[in-house]
């Protein structure tokens, strides 16, 4: 029996970036166009369900054109790729987590004042990743946050961090402790959701990408496809 598939597409947050959203709507257009090649059967999206209330609501009113889409990658991609699909809802599969003990800027402080040779090679990593990010287009921008190359770069970045602290102060070890229990939260949810002859599409955020694309592969229960070939090219 062939394994349901399941397309994890990495996003950018589109809120930290409206000016981009609005000169930039016919790219937008473009990659839902692009992504609609997969025919997927449900696409899932970067939100808690303890707002699937109201997402449900918002895309019924999407659906009748009584709602502009907001600053917010679910709305523009996901929304009108799953209106375009004509499929009846969204599934969230976020999981709400308490990210601030410690914070991300904590490690990041402590590895500055007591490691700084460890904090000079995360910087150092980051610097890579910004060569990476050379094309600032929305199509530009999905084509290297689903680069495989800038995908392990990025964990390499995390791995790091589990060296931040010392043996009576896990502080890296404590917020990593926090963010896989988000990504496994996600790779459950997005596996409960997957049902045989599935195509499921899911829009995440690209720092997301390396860990569920590990748990879900290993599960053995799934197809992951590559995203390249569904995206389109940017010049």
């Amino acid at each position: 029996m062939e394994k349901p598939e399941i397309l994890l597409v990495g996003t950018f947050h589109m809120a930290m970036d409206p000016e981009k959203v609005n000169e930039q709507q016919e790219e937008i257009l473009d990659v839902v166009h692009s992504l609609k090649d997969y025919n997927a059967t449900k696409v899932a999206v970067e939100k808690s369900f303890l707002i699937e209330e109201e997402l449900d609501r918002k895309f019924q009113e999407f659906k009748k054109g009584s709602l502009t889409p907001a600053y917010d990658e679910v709305e523009q991609f996901g929304f009108r790729l799953a209106y375009e699909l004509e499929l009846p809802r969204i599934y969230p599969v976020d999981e709400i987590v308490d990210m601030s003990s410690p914070s991300l800027n904590q490690v990041f402080e402590w590895a500055k004042q007591h490691q700084p040779e460890l904090f000079q090679e995360i910087l150092q990593v980051q610097k890579k990743l910004k060569t990476m990010e050379s094309n600032h287009s929305v199509k530009g921008i999905l084509q290297y946050v689903n680069n495989p190359d800038y995908i392990q770069e990025l964990q390499r970045i995390y791995i790091k961090l589990t060296r931040v602290g010392d043996r009576q102060h896990q502080i890296g070890v404590q917020w990593l402790k926090q963010w896989y229990h988000r990504d496994l939260a996600i790779a459950a949810n997005i596996a409960r959701i997957t049902e045989r002859n599935d195509r499921v599409l899911v829009l995440i955020g690209g720092d997301h990408l390396h860990l569920l694309q590990q748990l879900l592969h290993e599960s053995g229960d799934f197809q992951i496809p590559s995203t390249s070939k569904y995206l389109p090219k940017s010049y």
